[in-house]
């Protein structure tokens, strides 16, 4: 029987599971390190450069003359090891010595290309806990020796593929450097369809939010080797939607005289939305698993598009996108004002619901104004802060090919470049020397001024400088932006506001006058070399709060010098801080290196000419700082110009203060080039540190002072987090491919739709015509 209906939606790939291997939970036999992949970076132990190399095909790492890479083992037994590696293309002959714990294991002259080494690990090398395999090479080069111009003047000496490690006896290490032999989780592509090689016994586990009708399909097999040696190998799939509960949904033997298998389609268990671990497993048959390859091509999940969201936010409704550019119509013509407070935390500003009246002028403000009340910071440095503010890039992204605390490249266009190819005049005024030339932010400014080299950095040096620039430039339009060193360190505020909150003490004023003393008073506590007491705590918060007040009662006089110049009403004025400050709610009085609420959660109040905005408005949804140069660009109708719609990822708030709504996520990081990272959405925040591994999931809405990780209660949600942590912060270092360059991976218009059919490709993707 037939029935007439509205067609069932097509499907799409919501999970290209191939392309994911790389942040998916992979488990092994073996100790299976591949290098350029998240899960390598607690291994990393010296010697190697972060990013890494390989967008296309299989990851590595560029490793200096001098390579460490850590092993822990709970036992000392004989072990062999495959490493796979490729020396720099400007080294000739390059050769190394390995040694384990100080014992030399190996010496050997590599290949000119990529090939993989047997290396032998004895006993008497190891220890029972953390192991150093230490590669001593030769020689190194620089891409710039080869090219002056060139500003990559890393020393390069080879690439790290991967690493596996397991017993000596152990017959499938030798059989990984036999011709032909895969290698481990490693992706091919043909035509533009991927190709996932699994070396078992292992599992591949990939956390996701299942789509509505989703169902996994792939196409199983032996590798081509694998069958060359007349071996079979097992095929299982599971689905985890209860920790430690594993269904399995499908499995198949395939052997060596097998035909090949056609495309398998499984129903996946679970509503649309239900967070589960998806494992693909790969074993020998009869105990057998020297040659247990198997492969897995076109793995995907697939279901009805847009149906579950995930952390990347989703494209506007055209009722969002109407609304925002009403709004955009009503501010037309207006000057813009930006103000940063330098480490002021959102938590204690009185539009916060904070008890002590430390922002009067703010909170008058915002009552005239929009409060975001759940913004964020992407970095909790000010380098960082700032560089992602500018560029509306993530630290990851705009300082992908530097250090973290390197000047910003002057290939990452920024706000101020923006405005002005728009005839915009713009003006900067920091009281911060790191937020000054030093980093390049004054690129691309009609006029910066470091006040601080004159004036001093206290917050009333503006009176000297600011209001006098407003009153020779209220007669054009401009964007003005003014970044307070308060309530930043030195926590010295100047009277009253030092007894504001009470009396000044126990700390002594003189200590405080000495900042480098006072600088290390704190890292002492820090560090647990003194503890500071209940009455330090509580005085070094009141200093604070003075600080933060201090610094209010500037932001109140800028607001006079508007109103008496006749800007107020034709001016947007935004206030924010670059970062917060910790005040050792979890033991550490600063920034830079945690990312507790305290640190990442800012204040954001943006307030309209009156009668041409929301007044009196809150918003809930997620933004962070990247959202203000879109927004600053969309207020002077110059967004989406001068390369701002390829080269910014933040969105303009506009259409958000509209009713739109705010992100899914925000992203966070700590200084160092291997920081910790924080993902949150509005229940949750996982936090992963990329030296050790070590993560922490917390539940903001029951706990929101994150003081208890309940990882271990939700194992799956944190694989789910951790999984879109690592391909977010892979994603950054990777140049984005744009919709244009993805169809045209495809020339062949029977590649494209097969591609589309599939559902690699949307069905609305136009494929060329023979």
């Amino acid at each position: 029987m037939s029935s007439v209906g509205c067609p069932a939606a097509a499907k799409v790939v919501v999970y290209d599971l191939a392309r994911r291997v790389a942040v998916a939970d992979r488990w092994s036999s073996r100790d299976v390190i591949l290098f350029g992949t998240p899960a390598a970076e607690p291994h990393q132990a010296d010697g190697f450069h972060r990013e890494a190399g390989g967008a296309e095909g299989d990851s590595f790492l560029w490793s200096k003359r001098q390579a460490e890479v850590s092993l822990t083992w709970d036992d000392v037994v004989a072990r062999a090891a495959v490493v796979d590696l490729a020396p720099y293309a400007s080294v000739k002959k390059q050769s190394v010595v390995v040694s384990l714990n100080g014992t030399e294991v190996g010496r050997f002259v590599l290949n000119d290309v990529r090939h993989r080494y047997s290396l032998r690990l004895p006993a008497k090398a190891q220890r029972a806990g953390e192991n150093r395999l230490r590669f001593a090479f030769a020689r190194a080069a620089s891409p710039a020796d080869a090219d002056p111009k060139n500003p990559d003047k890393r020393a390069l000496a080879a690439s790290f593929y991967s690493l596996v490690v397991g017993r000596a006896d152990d017959g499938a290490l030798e059989a990984l450097l036999g011709r032909g032999a895969p290698r481990p989780f490693s992706v091919a592509e043909n035509a533009g369809i991927p190709t996932l090689t699994q070396v078992g016994p292992g599992v591949i586990r990939y956390a996701l939010r299942l789509p509505a009708r989703a169902e996994l399909r792939f196409v199983p097999d032996l590798h081509s080797a694998a069958r060359t040696a007349g071996a079979s190998a097992s095929f299982r799939v599971t689905v985890e939607a209860q920790p430690g509960h594993e269904r399995e949904v499908w499995r198949r033997v395939i052997g060596t005289h097998d035909k090949r298998v056609a495309e398998v389609a499984v129903r996946l268990p679970g509503a649309a939305g239900t967070i589960v671990r998806l494992g693909l497993h790969v074993g020998g048959v009869g105990g057998d698993d020297r040659f247990a390859w198997g492969t897995w091509t076109a793995p995907r999940v697939v279901g009805v598009e847009g149906s579950v969201q995930g952390f990347a936010p989703a494209p506007l409704t055209s009722e969002e996108a109407s609304e925002g550019a009403s709004l955009r119509e009503e501010v037309a013509g207006v000057n813009v004002v930006l103000v940063i407070l330098d480490a002021a935390r959102a938590h204690e500003l009185g539009c916060y619901g904070y008890g002590r009246a430390t922002t009067p002028e703010i909170d008058r403000i915002a009552a005239e104004g929009v409060v975001f009340e759940n913004a964020f910071t992407p970095a909790v440095y000010t380098l960082g802060a700032m560089s992602s503010l500018w560029t509306s890039q993530h630290p990851d992204r705009h300082h992908s090919e530097v250090s973290f605390s390197a000047r910003l490249p002057k290939d990452r266009l920024t706000l101020a470049e923006v405005l002005g190819a728009q005839g915009i005049h713009t003006a900067g005024f920091v009281a911060n020397s790191v937020a000054g030339t030093a980093f390049g932010f004054d690129r691309g400014f009609s006029e910066f001024h470091e006040v601080y080299r004159q004036y001093g950095s206290q917050g009333d040096v503006f009176r000297k400088t600011v209001h006098p620039w407003l009153q020779s430039h209220k007669d054009r339009r401009f964007f003005a932006y003014v970044h307070f060193r308060e309530p930043h360190f030195p926590y010295d505020p100047p009277p009253p506001f030092n007894t504001r909150f009470g009396p000044d003490g126990p700390i002594p004023a003189a200590l405080r006058k000495d900042p480098v003393a006072f600088g290390a008073w704190i890292t002492d506590g820090n560090q647990g070399r003194r503890s500071l007491s209940a009455e330090e705590r509580e005085h070094l918060l009141r200093l604070y709060d003075g600080n933060l007040a201090f610094a209010d009662q500037e932001v109140g006089a800028l607001r006079r010098a508007l109103e008496a110049e006749g800007l107020w009403d034709r001016t947007v004025l935004i206030v924010a801080a670059d970062h917060g400050e910790g005040m050792s709610e979890h033991g550490w009085v600063g920034h830079n290196v945690h990312v507790y609420e305290e640190a990442v959660h800012v204040p954001l109040v943006v307030r309209f000419p009156a009668g041409k905005g929301p007044a009196g408005a809150r918003v809930a949804g997620l933004v962070d700082l990247l959202d203000l140069a879109p927004t600053i660009a969309d207020l002077f109708g110059a967004l989406g110009r001068g390369g701002s719609d390829e080269q910014f990822e933040g969105r303009s708030l506009l259409p958000v203060v509209a009713g739109a709504p705010g992100k899914p996520a925000v992203l966070s990081r700590t200084v160092w080039d291997r920081p910790v990272y924080a993902l949150r959405d509005e229940a949750f925040k996982f936090v992963y540190d990329t030296r050790t591994g070590e993560e922490r999931l917390f539940d903001l809405v029951s706990d929101p002072g994150e003081t208890r990780d309940v990882r271990w209660k939700e194992p799956i949600r944190a694989a789910y987090f951790r999984e879109a942590l690592h391909q977010w912060t892979l994603d950054l270092g990777r140049r984005r491919v744009t919709a244009t360059e993805a169809i045209e991976r495809f020339p062949d218009p029977s590649q494209c739709e097969n591609m589309k059919a599939l559902g690699y490709l949307g069905n609305d993707v136009q494929c060329p015509v023979k």
